[in-house]
């Protein structure tokens, strides 16, 4: 997403140009002024591409918090049947599509091209005026005598051509490689002395390259045009250059008064000229710039020495804004360097977060990358609503078919299931208890590994009738759902009760009830990829191996491994698009979806699971929030699975 760039970007730009006014109003001298405004309208300009190449340093901030709808859903299938009760404290869900950042990212895109599109108009404009005038007859010995006032010792000056134009009233310049002088054709009875001070008013803006700069001013309002810093900042540095031009002809031993004349007599008849183009007779704050030029203790000039000093202490500080990255307090895992985020998988988290919401225009979305051995958090990317949030930790979603594999863990360990059964799904369509459950496509009778490649709802109900709600309470516990993960992090919620063999309880075999956040969850696949052993997550290192939580045993751990694997490699299975070339994903989809209390529709697409499923390295869960048209978790989750495992794995 690029809200979160624009916005920082924004919040630099805006502390460098406060410090810029705040400095022009220190300085003395008008050349000081307009170096210290050109330079920081530069930086804002530049901001953004020194963030990327700029080491990074960390500004703590309070961590996010968002909460999510912790609801009964339905999910890869139907049970037709009242939902479970929800947690009373359960927040509404969000209900626009197109979120706020996606929204303000396209206003300023289209500010952005209004104003670019102004600036190129006028430099356009400018070129052209320059391309028709005439040479103009009789400059040459005053070129050449303001020339070798302007650049002392330059043989041939700085190639600057005199120019007659009938579209200007006063003198102008432009050019921004090759600068040229245009004077009206008024200029031909001027006399010498005035001809004299003209040349040396704008070939001060040529040594200044002030036509430079205000391509860069202009540049720096089109990318900020919303920021009122940024137009005051280029508002003042048009002042502080003719200013500056002006000291420039006194510092040329132009008498004060006869140069204050001259600019009287040059000014006001001039015609609005375009962007490219400065003109010397400005009316603008006339009265501003004859005060100055008649003062008799006004400071001039900029020596090199002091100018240098400006230059390094505007560029610092660009670069130590570039560098500054927003960071968070301890519990939120935004510093790598003492804790347990892998740099080069965040980074590749944090890319393909953006790619997925991107594309399925989703309101909120997270990417966690643990490591099943160690419990250690090794990538944790977050968004909601286009800006960071600590959605692994801070979040909760009803877990929908990713909790199948554990209810599936549970009963293969106590025996009333084992991994050659086969189940009857019906042909789509079953009633339990008096109430209709269906299938999101027929099945009939198929094996284990079969049933939980489709996401068979009927043949979860049915493993539930085998196990009893009494120890599908106990399991779930026992892989620590329901129970916050870690200091600071999201608790989830399960049922109070559930009784055997009831409706209630099977509509949390099927995922429909129980929330975890996805820390939890991936906590929990994490315990099936580590031999049956839960392991607490952290975000910080550890200075002793953890003291892990036997869950299930090694077999039921590789024969849940192995139906996961089913999910993937199946053509049947629902997790088809995480596949990963040269390594054995184990993973399963959830797909959730429900109405709000104003009958709007809300979705949430995940996968979860752990590659190479022979050998684990890591846990992965991709969970996307509002996907467009209802996508599902094989289609919006899965292959943002792949994408993350393939380039995770691809890393020495």
């Amino acid at each position: 997403m690029l809200f979160e760039p624009l916005a920082l970007g924004a919040l630099r730009a805006s502390v460098l140009l406060v410090l810029a006014l705040g400095a022009s109003l220190a300085l003395r001298t008008a050349a000081a002024r307009r170096l210290v405004l050109a330079l920081a309208l530069g930086g804002a300009l530049l901001v953004p591409a020194l963030s990327a190449v700029a080491p990074v340093w960390t500004v703590v901030t309070p961590p996010p918090v968002r909460a999510l709808p912790l609801l009964d859903l339905p999910v890869e299938g139907d049970l037709e049947a009242p939902a479970a009760p929800a947690p009373a404290a359960a927040p509404a869900a969000p209900a626009a599509r197109l979120g706020l950042g996606e929204l303000a990212v396209q206003l300023w895109a289209f500010g952005a091209l209004l104003v670019a599109l102004r600036l190129g108009v006028g430099l356009l404009r400018a070129s052209a005026m320059a391309r028709r005038a005439a040479p103009a007859a009789g400059w040459s010995p005053a070129l050449t005598r303001a020339e070798r006032l302007v650049w002392p010792g330059a043989d041939r000056g700085a190639r600057v051509a005199v120019r007659e134009s009938d579209e200007v009233d006063a003198p102008a310049v432009t050019g921004l490689v090759w600068p040229v002088i245009l004077v009206p054709p008024a200029a031909r009875g001027w006399s010498e002395g005035r001809r004299h001070v003209v040349l040396l008013h704008e070939l001060a803006h040529v040594r200044q390259r002030d036509t430079l700069a205000g391509l860069v001013a202009g540049l720096a309002c089109a990318a900020h045009w919303f920021n009122p810093l940024v137009w005051l900042a280029a508002r003042r540095l048009r002042h502080e250059r003719e200013l500056a031009a002006d000291d420039a002809v006194l510092g040329a031993g132009a008498p004060a008064s006869t140069y204050a004349e001259e600019l009287l007599a040059l000014a006001g008849a001039g015609r609005r000229l375009p962007e490219g183009a400065l003109a010397m007779g400005e009316a603008a704050r006339l009265v501003d710039r004859v005060r100055a030029v008649l003062s008799p203790v006004r400071p001039r000039g900029l020596g090199r020495s002091r100018a240098a000093v400006l230059v390094g202490a505007v560029a610092a500080i660009t670069l130590a804004l570039a560098s500054a990255a927003p960071g968070s307090s301890a519990a939120e895992p935004a510093d790598a360097a003492s804790g347990t985020l892998d740099l080069r998988l965040q980074a590749i988290a944090e890319e393909e977060l953006d790619r997925v919401l991107g594309t399925w225009e989703a309101t909120a979305g997270v990417i966690l990358v643990l490591d099943p051995h160690t419990g250690e958090v090794r990538a944790n990317a977050g968004r909601a609503n286009g800006a960071p949030a600590d959605v692994a930790l801070r979040s909760a979603y009803v877990t929908g078919s990713t909790l199948k594999p554990l209810v599936l863990a549970g009963a293969l360990e106590d025996g009333v299931l084992r991994p050659t059964d086969r189940l009857d799904c019906e042909r789509g369509t079953w009633t339990y208890q008096g109430q209709v459950v269906r299938d999101a496509s027929p099945l009939g009778n198929v094996p284990l590994a079969e049933a939980l490649a489709a996401s068979s709802n009927i043949a979860m109900i049915k493993v539930f009738d085998r196990l009893g709600g009494a120890r599908l309470q106990r399991w779930l516990q026992a892989f620590q759902l329901g129970v916050a993960p870690m200091e600071g992090a999201a608790a989830g919620w399960l049922p109070p009760s559930i009784e055997d063999h009831t409706h209630a309880g099977a509509v949390v075999a099927i995922g429909q009830t129980a929330t975890t956040s996805p820390l939890q969850l991936a906590a929990a696949y994490g315990a099936l990829a580590n031999g049956g052993v839960w392991l607490p997550p952290t975000l910080t290192e550890r200075s002793s191996p953890p003291v892990g939580v036997p869950v299930i045993t090694p077999e039921t751990a590789r024969s849940v491994t192995t139906l996961l694997e089913a999910v993937v490699s199946s053509e049947r299975g629902t997790g088809r698009r995480a596949r990963v070339e040269g390594a054995q994903v184990a993973g399963k989809t959830g797909t959730v979806t429900w109405e709000d209390a104003q009958g709007g529709a809300h979705a949430y697409a995940s996968f979860v699971g752990f590659v190479p499923s022979t050998a684990p390295r890591y846990v992965i869960l991709v969970g996307v929030e509002q996907p467009k048209d209802g996508g599902s978790g094989g289609a919006v989750a899965a292959p943002a699975f792949a994408q993350v495992a393939s380039r995770a794995l691809a890393l020495p």
